[in-house]
């Protein structure tokens, strides 16, 4: 895919005045030509200018976590340029390298996916830790990825568009290794097509999704225009084969597979077959008592026993053992209320819930929820769309028979509400 020039024009009193721009070099004698660091800062303040729905359609807008962020790769330190996260929970991975860089393209892919694989085993607390040493991170000392998207969001309102199961989403997405590696560069040299077979070749292994985007650049007077554009992606194509194996003694095993389509800039298109990590199973009661630490285990054991005895119905996510109740109790709704994680307990009506109540019933929940932890940072107690923030269980305030009631008065108010909807 070619562009063409662009052109401003303006409306003058002797009619319209055209005025096309001068795309600047990506050689290094341009007296506007700029180093590597531009297109990091430039990610970092505007993350959207980067084309991802090209690779994920769900998504709709993008966060900056942080530049140069510090990962151990096979013994040795590397720095990730870029790392974001979308809207719904996808971790993005950039990559800047100039045209005029000498490192082969094939290493710098190489670099890449090492990188991806590297996040893509990692706890995210290990992951927020890193982004925190990285520089200028987006995480303040006290925040997690959530609690970071969610102030970010409310600051550009946008947080309509977050995803109501963000936190959830973002540790299912990195547990399957569902990342976006991306290389952006101001030009992308005439032989991306043999690096769309090195990559069939190397890279269809791992559920990664990967592309190169260009960012042009244009002179207008003393001001810059930058233009982006997808020059090469991965496509999935849905189609999968589930093999079960049951067998006298033997356990069932689950895999699946899927055909990817890489397309170059030629048009040529191979197509590969990988195998794909099994879903992780929904978290059960027993499972959330292994996983946390012994000294958390009172806690969670106490927090349990009481919505158990208080009859909170119970669901599994592959992060969160969940209570709420469900509406109508015959094959109706799941509404969540409480989710307890191995790091923490996290409180928030979804928007299913927040759509039947007033606002102020809204903000009276954040503020009763916050006798028993800092669910609700004083920049979110507020607000009624706020995702809010988990607590960890050290930090958990109040009997846990106190905390199960307070959800069980606003649960019998929902369903109350619900009846007469």
């Amino acid at each position: 895919m070619s562009v063409g020039t662009p052109v401003v024009f303006m409306e003058g009193t002797e009619g319209r005045e055209f005025t096309p721009l001068f795309g600047i070099s990506v050689r290094r004698e341009d007296r506007n030509s700029f180093d590597e660091s531009l297109l990091q800062e430039l990610i970092d303040a505007c993350p959207n200018v980067l084309p991802v729905r090209e690779y994920l359609p769900s998504t709709t807008s993008l966060f900056s976590l942080g530049r140069e962020i510090p990962l151990d790769v096979g013994g040795s330190l590397g720095r990730v340029d870029n790392l974001l996260v979308t809207n719904d929970g996808y971790l993005v991975i950039v990559e800047t390298k100039l045209y005029r860089n000498p490192e082969g393209i094939r290493e710098v892919i190489a670099q890449t996916l090492q990188y991806g694989m590297a996040i893509g085993q990692m706890p995210i607390m290990e992951l927020e830790a890193r982004i925190k040493r990285g520089q200028s991170p987006s995480l303040r000392p006290a925040e997690n990825i959530r609690d970071c998207v969610s102030r970010v969001a409310g600051d550009q309102n946008q947080s309509a568009g977050l995803a109501d199961d963000f936190d959830e989403a973002l540790e299912r997405h990195l547990r399957r290794g569902e990342i976006l590696l991306l290389i952006v560069s101001d030009g992308i040299h005439v032989g991306v097509e043999r690096v769309t077979h090195w990559l069939n070749e190397q890279g269809n292994s791992s559920p990664f999704k990967f592309g190169l985007v260009e960012l042009k650049f244009y002179t207008h007077g003393s001001q810059r225009l930058v233009i982006p554009r997808t020059v090469l992606k991965t496509r999935e194509v849905s189609r999968h084969v589930v093999v079960v194996d049951i067998r006298p003694n033997a356990p069932v095993t689950t895999s699946a597979q899927v055909i990817d389509e890489y397309q170059g800039t030629s048009g040529g298109r191979v197509q590969e077959s990988r195998v794909v990590k099994a879903a992780a199973l929904p978290m059960t009661k027993g499972q959330l008592l292994q996983r946390v630490s012994p000294s958390d285990l009172p806690v969670v054991s106490e927090l349990i026993e009481q919505m158990e005895n208080l009859g909170f119905d119970q669901r599994g996510s592959v992060c969160y053992l969940q209570f709420g109740f469900t509406y109508p109790t015959d094959g109706g709704e799941f509404h969540p209320l409480a989710y307890l994680g191995t790091g923490g307990i996290w409180t928030q009506m979804l928007k299913p819930l927040r759509d039947i109540v007033s606002d102020e019933t809204v903000l009276e929940f954040h503020r009763e929820a916050n006798k028993f932890g800092t669910f609700y940072k004083p920049d979110q107690v507020d607000k009624p769309e706020s995702m809010g923030s988990a607590v960890k269980y050290p930090l958990f305030r109040g009997p846990a028979g106190g905390y199960s009631a307070f959800l069980d008065v606003y649960r019998n108010r929902l369903i109350g509400l619900l009846q007469e909807d």
